[in-house]
């Protein structure tokens, strides 16, 4: 065996490939980006980055049915959009492992909210493995594909920014053989009919006490036994935080959904106070307050509802020294990078003068900020274009819809269809910088190159607009400005839908992009 020191999300990855997977998919989406791109950079295994989160999550569950093991991973708000799927293939099951890692962003470092991906889970009835290290990242992520074979269910990893993002000693272990393809139809377990999912949930319903049977054999949730009148009850990458406290205190160790009530009752049962501790909403805290009359934590206010919880303030909790002091770090607010194309952009569409602008997730987004506050609005991925829309359609004229070239492929092209469809006079503008620049400079469709770096067909913005029936659509290198406020203008002040693609790569790629095409 051989320990090294990884990322978290390298951690995960190589779980992955040690419990033999023979595919993995994902969408670019921080933190958990780095985890297929470990794959495709230390493995012979297939893997792709999806078009999006939905289609991730199906492909992955194409693989299982072949009774292989796959993972598919994605971000927090990715799962949203995987929800459909998600919540279906519990009550089908699953044939080969298929594990699902999202990456939760306590403090929203890089997302547009802080949801705790737990509640799928339970939502879902499926089991959710939290590791609080880079060596239980691994260990879990290859332990979770038997799991989920031997319930015949999908197993997610929950984990967060600070663990996926940090550097950790992890040990390796060898990597399992890949299984042989073994396909079979099953019409009851595979199609989701009114006829078949009564039953199916049925069977769902009954494999939850298998799930707490089989959570306990692994000992993932275990009481450390100490001294003292206070417990606290840690979860996931909390246990580290506890850990910190250097307090003979004992210590429920909660790394495992669902929990039996009875581990709780066992714990808190002689205690004086209770204090829980987990990123996210209060899942535990209140599990156990049916059990414990004194409970502290985020619902008492003891423990902050919103941003990343971290280490400090449960020393604080303790009369203990924070372990950092971010007030003193001066802030880095992100902005565009020097010589960004969208500067020029929007500085063309300040020009053009319209009357509201829809704003899309991505670098892009940062042109809500000084100097050009050019976005009004910003929701989720593909919003821009549907809000829009709505907008437009109550009389708004000369409405602005900004989106990136790859949160147009993501969820942007349905988008179009409906503007088209339903009659809106808007302006799409398509922010093409070759790349997904956001999340470190992913391959797009129309860059021709797959996630293990091999060619592949290039797709055309311009064809896809015109398939999707736009009125006009215009491709403009935006350091052309005069040409490109002239062409924004048109767009806002004509009726119909008219797309204005502003191309031109990402600065920090676009030497590398000369030097493949020479």
């Amino acid at each position: 065996m051989k320990r090294v020191l990884m990322l978290g999300t390298d951690a995960v990855a190589r779980g992955a490939i040690e419990a033999g997977i023979s595919y993995a998919t994902s969408y670019p989406g921080t933190p958990a980006t780095q985890i297929l791109e470990y794959i495709a950079k230390n493995s012979d295994i297939l893997c792709e980055w999806s078009i999006n989160e939905k289609v991730a999550f199906e492909v992955a569950y194409g693989v299982s049915i072949t009774g292989r093991r796959v993972l598919c991973s994605m971000k927090h708000v990715g799962l949203n959009v995987a929800a459909d799927p998600f919540m279906t293939a519990s009550y089908l099951g699953v044939r080969g492992g298929f594990v699902l890692a999202v990456g939760d962003d306590p403090g929203a470092y890089s997302s547009q909210n802080e949801q705790d991906s737990r509640f799928y889970a339970s939502f879902a009835k499926i089991p959710c493995l939290e590791p609080y290290d880079g060596e239980t990242a691994r260990a879990y992520t290859k332990i979770a594909f038997d799991i989920s074979e031997e319930l015949g269910l999908p197993v997610m990893i929950r984990s967060q920014t600070r663990l996926l993002h940090c550097f950790a000693p992890v040990t390796l272990e060898e990597v399992k053989p890949q299984k042989e393809v073994n396909l079979y139809k099953d019409p009851q377990h595979l199609i989701a009919i009114p006829r078949h999912v009564i039953p199916l949930h049925k069977e769902l319903n009954a494999k939850q006490s298998k799930i707490l049977e089989i959570l306990k054999k692994y000992r993932f949730n275990e009481i450390i036994s100490r001294e003292g009148k206070i417990g606290i009850i840690a979860c996931g990458l909390a246990y580290t935080y506890a850990l910190e406290l250097e307090e003979n205190l004992p210590i429920l160790k909660i790394t495992a959904y669902p929990v039996e009530d009875t581990l709780i009752k066992e714990f808190v049962k002689d205690l004086d106070e209770v204090i829980v501790v987990e990123e996210g909403y209060p899942l535990i805290e209140k599990q156990v307050r049916c059990y414990h009359p004194k409970v502290r934590g985020k619902l008492t206010g003891d423990l902050p509802f919103e941003g990343e919880l971290g280490p400090d303030p449960l020393l604080r909790l303790f009369g203990k020294s924070p372990s950092t002091h971010p007030e003193e770090v001066p802030p880095r607010p992100p902005t565009l990078c020097p010589g960004c194309p969208h500067r020029e952009f929007y500085k063309a569409l300040l020009s053009a003068g319209p009357t509201f602008v829809t704003g899309d997730i991505g670098c892009y987004t940062l042109g809500c900020l000084p100097p050009f506050s050019a976005l009004d609005t910003c929701l989720c991925m593909g919003a821009s274009i549907s809000k829009a829309i709505g907008i437009a359609r109550q009389g708004v004229k000369r409405v602005a819809a900004v989106i990136g070239d790859s949160t147009f492929w993501h969820t942007g092209i349905p988008a179009l269809i409906d503007a088209v469809y339903n009659k809106a006079d808007i302006l799409v503008c398509i922010l093409d910088n070759s790349v997904v620049a956001m999340t470190g400079h992913q391959p797009t469709p129309h860059l021709g190159i797959t996630a293990k770096g091999e060619e592949t067909k290039k797709l055309s913005l311009v064809e896809i607009c015109r398939a999707c029936g736009v009125d006009s659509v215009v491709e403009i290198d935006p350091l052309k400005q005069e040409e490109l406020v002239s062409a924004l203008k048109r767009g806002l002040e004509t009726p119909g839908v008219h797309v204005v693609i502003s191309k031109r790569p990402c600065v920090l790629i676009a030497g590398k992009l000369k030097e493949k095409k020479s």
